[in-house]
């Protein structure tokens, strides 16, 4: 008896836990449902949105394209790419070049806009002519208009991030430091997760002492008094502790322009916040902005995907991060 006794004794435990793994490997493999993919298969657009309705403005000048997503039953509100287009302030239109943004975000289950601002000089501008601070004023009224919609899309308010192109580029750069567009706008710059901007100047004096075009277009566009320069500049509004978000700055050119570049990157990171900066060497300015999402292409667009995915995470890079 005592044989027998001693073998069930110690067979037993082996066979509740052959029985536990049989069971947990027929509950992964039979019950539970796969885990649902929520990459995109398609988007849809929704044109010609109009987020704002300034007085004697054209309608065309305050409006936006979304493009969202066509994604599998059971995923949640997606994450909200937000694009601003260049043209020195003065042109340019929501449809340029985004049809590989388009396919690259809304691919990865995001959703897109793409806005048109009050250009300076533009007829359809109204009284403010475009001139600062409209254009800014109507960045923060557009991410306003998506956050006050964001049930309408599907979109995640809270998982808002911003890239612009060129005069785009100053464009956001200064919206994401300057909290006030924004807070006008019932939001404040916590509401934006991180920002890229793709090649573009950050110091208007500086770029005012060079003369020529680069002194034009800035007179241009935020008028001849130095402390309205001064105010309108992204690193002359950084602080720490202002709730300015997570940077990728993309840079070519002129030393000048790559110094320019990575000084506000530092300025930033003096700060505690996190920036980064590439010196896209090869490409020239259009081709900076034409890269994101062309198919292939792996210098610019994988870095950046590379940034808001750590941004949409909640992960964004720490405040320390450097140069690549």
């Amino acid at each position: 008896m005592m044989g027998p006794m001693r073998r069930f004794a110690v067979g037993t435990p082996r066979v509740l836990v052959g029985m536990v793994v049989v069971a947990a490997a027929l509950i992964r493999g039979g019950c539970e449902p796969d885990p649902v993919v929520c990459t995109s298969s398609g988007s849809v657009a929704h044109r010609d949105l109009q987020y704002a309705s300034s007085p004697g403005t054209s309608a065309a000048l305050q409006s936006l394209d979304l493009y969202t997503p066509v994604r599998p039953d059971g995923c949640g509100p997606t994450a909200l790419v937000v694009y601003v287009h260049g043209g020195a302030f003065v042109y340019g239109d929501k449809a340029n070049r985004i049809t590989d943004k388009v396919d690259l975000f809304t691919g990865e289950g995001w959703a897109f806009a793409s806005l048109n601002y009050r250009l300076v000089g533009d007829p359809g501008a109204g009284p403010t002519n475009g001139v600062y601070p409209a254009a800014e004023q109507d960045i923060a009224a557009a991410v306003a208009h998506l956050h006050d919609h964001a049930g309408d899309y599907g979109v995640d308010p809270g998982a808002t991030v911003l890239l612009g192109h060129s005069a785009g580029a100053f464009l956001v750069a200064l919206t994401s430091t300057d909290g006030s567009f924004l807070e006008g706008a019932g939001l404040g710059l916590g509401d934006i997760r991180c920002t890229a901007t793709l090649d573009t100047t950050y110091d208007i004096a500086a770029q005012v002492a060079r003369g020529g075009s680069e002194e034009a277009m800035f007179r241009n566009a935020f008028g001849d008094d130095p402390a309205v320069w001064r105010q309108a500049s992204p690193p002359h509004n950084v602080a720490a502790g202002k709730g300015i978000p997570a940077f990728r700055i993309v840079t070519r050119g002129t030393d000048e322009r790559i110094d320019q570049s990575q000084s506000f990157a530092a300025t930033l990171r003096g700060a505690g916040i996190a920036a980064e900066v590439q010196v896209a060497s090869g490409l020239d300015h259009a081709g900076v902005n034409a890269a994101v999402g062309a198919p292939g292409e792996t210098r610019i667009t994988d870095p950046l995907m590379d940034f808001y995915r750590g941004c949409v995470d909640g992960g964004a890079p720490a405040a320390g991060s450097g140069l690549s």
